[in-house]
């Protein structure tokens, strides 16, 4: 009798072994691949006619780690890809950035880090260039998605329109 009841018993273990598990949908959405910092870029640059002549620098530069550090303190391990494009005489405060990261969480991070650039260069401006500083001040962050943009420049608002536009 006893064999018989393991019998059932190891029977029932095995088909209840053998039963579906129940589905969950806890998987995160695919992350959307970055765009063309180049393009990106590009477009924000032609959304603000008269800029002066502008140097740039991006995650596609042989020492991006390096380069990446003047414009914020965040790990860089923690960026997908960036691009810095800034007056290349320092005369005027045009500054157009944008940083895409690997994950969203570390936004606020990115965030903290950028106004500590902004601050920094509103201060250096008070030094040598006090006429620059109200534009300097006005610069905006514009965070969407995995995505900031630094914005300084006359006409912010077509230059976020180009990067939101240019990120979707």
């Amino acid at each position: 009798m006893k064999k018989l009841i393991l019998l059932v018993l190891a029977a029932a273990l095995l088909l209840a072994g053998c039963a579906e598990k129940p589905q969950t949908t806890t998987e995160a959405a695919p992350v959307k691949p970055m765009v063309s910092m180049y393009d990106l870029r590009k477009a924000m640059l032609d959304a603000q006619p008269g800029l002066p002549e502008m140097s740039s620098v991006s995650s596609s530069d042989e020492n991006a780690a390096d380069l990446f550090a003047y414009l914020s303190d965040l790990d860089y391990s923690k960026v997908e890809g960036f691009f810095l494009t800034y007056s290349a005489d320092g005369k005027t405060a045009d500054e157009i950035a944008v940083v895409c990261l690997k994950d969203t969480a570390d936004l606020p991070a990115l965030e903290k880090s950028l106004q500590a650039h902004l601050k920094g260069r509103v201060d250096l401006y008070k030094t040598y260039a006090p006429e620059i500083v109200e534009q300097a001040s006005a610069a905006e962050l514009v965070p969407q998605g995995r995505y900031v943009a630094l914005i300084m420049c006359a006409d912010r608002a077509a230059v976020k329109a180009a990067f939101l536009s240019g990120i979707q």
